[in-house]
């Protein structure tokens, strides 16, 4: 197939879903297809670093215009979530208006067979591809998620307002841009995303799940035996927001640090990177709970080799790659009981805490970090059993590639446009060579 990938971002150095783009092109390019992508030029040197010279050659950029600039300035003085909700996504809007003649004239320059969208996630995410001369396919799609009901206050009135405005006005907007409704195909995780779609869609809905791990470039880890005097070393890696759980989980690591032989490792930055190196120091931490900021894809895979158990506790996940890499791994996982820990993991291979309360997930966190740190039988057994449960569930990037290249060739063949050359096994290895991450 000709196929057209379409996201603003698509990068291996970044973080959450402009990955995803990354990985399905990598896995569509190593089964042969005929990929050319568009995205935006702040990851231009990226992928340029990233790609072979050929494969850089397919992808063409979308600039910021003034009214990105204009919005991205306005969204900053406001809280994050209302810039998340309003102004990053009106700014997405005016990049995909962009980005639609650029996807039509490609169309036609290369007699593209589908497009594929896999990027924003957000099942209620307007899309403007629409319109291209070849048949759209969008997803897999996530999201359609809310706090735990015992969590529901941290969104205070302004951005429960922008949530509520945000939604509402997101019906209205997929009847002026009805890219969404217009798709021939759309690709949703589970059954709470496809609830979130617009009413009126067209296209025939897949069920996908949205999350996958490269279980070639993230090996299992071999099994050694750890000498009694070497402490329990815990790692979340996620971006310092309130959601994320990053403040319940200092809290919840404090007992175990001021009791004996446990660390925890904190990688990310965000919003509340100071509050929470403040909050460590207020707690007596420092040397316990150790903040290593955003560290490049080769250091986290080490970070992940050298500790014992992951910690994540999210409380409005969809997804979960970050975990999905630990699992990969050989790493057990801790986690709450909500979104994507709950669907991605299995209780061979997680403890799970229940949100029923703040002090009940803290405390539930400290008791599975404790219970952990007091058998390495059970951390060995829970780790082998996490990269166990990904293979056999299909959680790796190839099997998730396959699927989704049945749904874009269903499209294409019926839309009438597909006209995939029979090729030899040769001209298919060769065709394209595969994403290289820069080392």
């Amino acid at each position: 197939m000709r196929i057209l990938l379409v996201a603003e971002n698509i990068s291996l150095r970044l973080s959450g879903e402009t990955l995803l783009p990354c990985c399905y092109f990598e896995q569509f390019v190593s089964a042969g297809e005929d990929v050319h992508l568009l995205c935006h030029e702040r990851v231009r040197e990226d992928l340029r670093a990233d790609l072979p010279p050929d494969q850089f050659a397919r992808v063409r950029f979308v600039k910021d215009r003034p009214l990105q600039n204009l919005l991205f300035r306005l969204g900053r003085r406001f809280p994050y979530r209302v810039e998340d909700l309003i102004f990053n996504q009106l700014i997405q809007m005016v990049t995909q208006w962009h980005m639609r003649r650029i996807a039509r004239d490609m169309v036609r320059e290369f007699d593209i067979d589908v497009v594929f969208q896999p990027a924003p996630i957000a099942a209620r995410a307007v899309s403007f591809m629409h319109g291209l001369g070849a048949p759209v396919v969008i997803g897999p799609m996530s999201g359609g998620m809310n706090l735990p009901p015992a969590f529901r206050r941290m969104d205070g009135p302004v951005v429960r307002f922008s949530i509520a405005a945000a939604r509402f006005g997101s019906a209205v907007l997929h009847r002026l841009f009805p890219g969404k409704l217009r798709a021939a195909a759309l690709i949703v995780a589970n059954e709470q995303t496809r609830a979130a779609l617009p009413g009126g869609i067209r296209g025939k809905v897949h069920e996908v799940m949205e999350s996958a791990v490269d279980l070639e470039r993230w090996v299992q880890r071999p099994v050694t035996e750890k000498a009694a005097s070497e402490p329990t070393s815990f790692i979340f890696c996620s971006r310092f927001v309130d959601w994320k759980g990053i403040r319940l989980l200092v809290s919840a690591f404090a007992p175990l640090a001021r009791s004996g032989n446990s660390m925890l490792h904190l990688v990310g930055d965000g919003e509340l990177f100071e509050e929470i190196r403040e909050q460590i120091r207020r707690e007596g931490l420092t040397g316990r709970a150790i903040l290593h900021g955003r560290i490049d894809r080769d250091r986290y895979q080490e970070m992940l080799r050298e500790t014992d158990v992951y910690v994540t506790p999210s409380l409005r996940e969809c997804g979960g790659m970050a975990m999905m890499e630990a699992m990969a791994v050989g790493l057990p996982v801790i986690g709450i009981d909500w979104g994507g820990a709950a669907q991605y993991a299995a209780p061979d291979c997680a403890m799970l805490v229940k949100p029923t309360s703040e002090q009940a997930v803290i405390d539930g966190l400290t008791a599975a970090m404790a219970r952990m740190a007091a058998s390495p039988e059970l951390r060995r057994s829970m780790g082998s059993a996490a990269r166990r449960h990904l293979e056999q569930a299909g959680h790796g990037w190839a099997d998730k590639a396959q699927a989704v290249l049945g749904v874009l060739r269903e499209a294409a063949d019926g839309s009438g446009r597909s006209r995939a050359r029979p090729r030899t096994t040769s001209e298919a290895q060769t065709a394209s060579p595969s994403l290289q991450v820069a080392r």
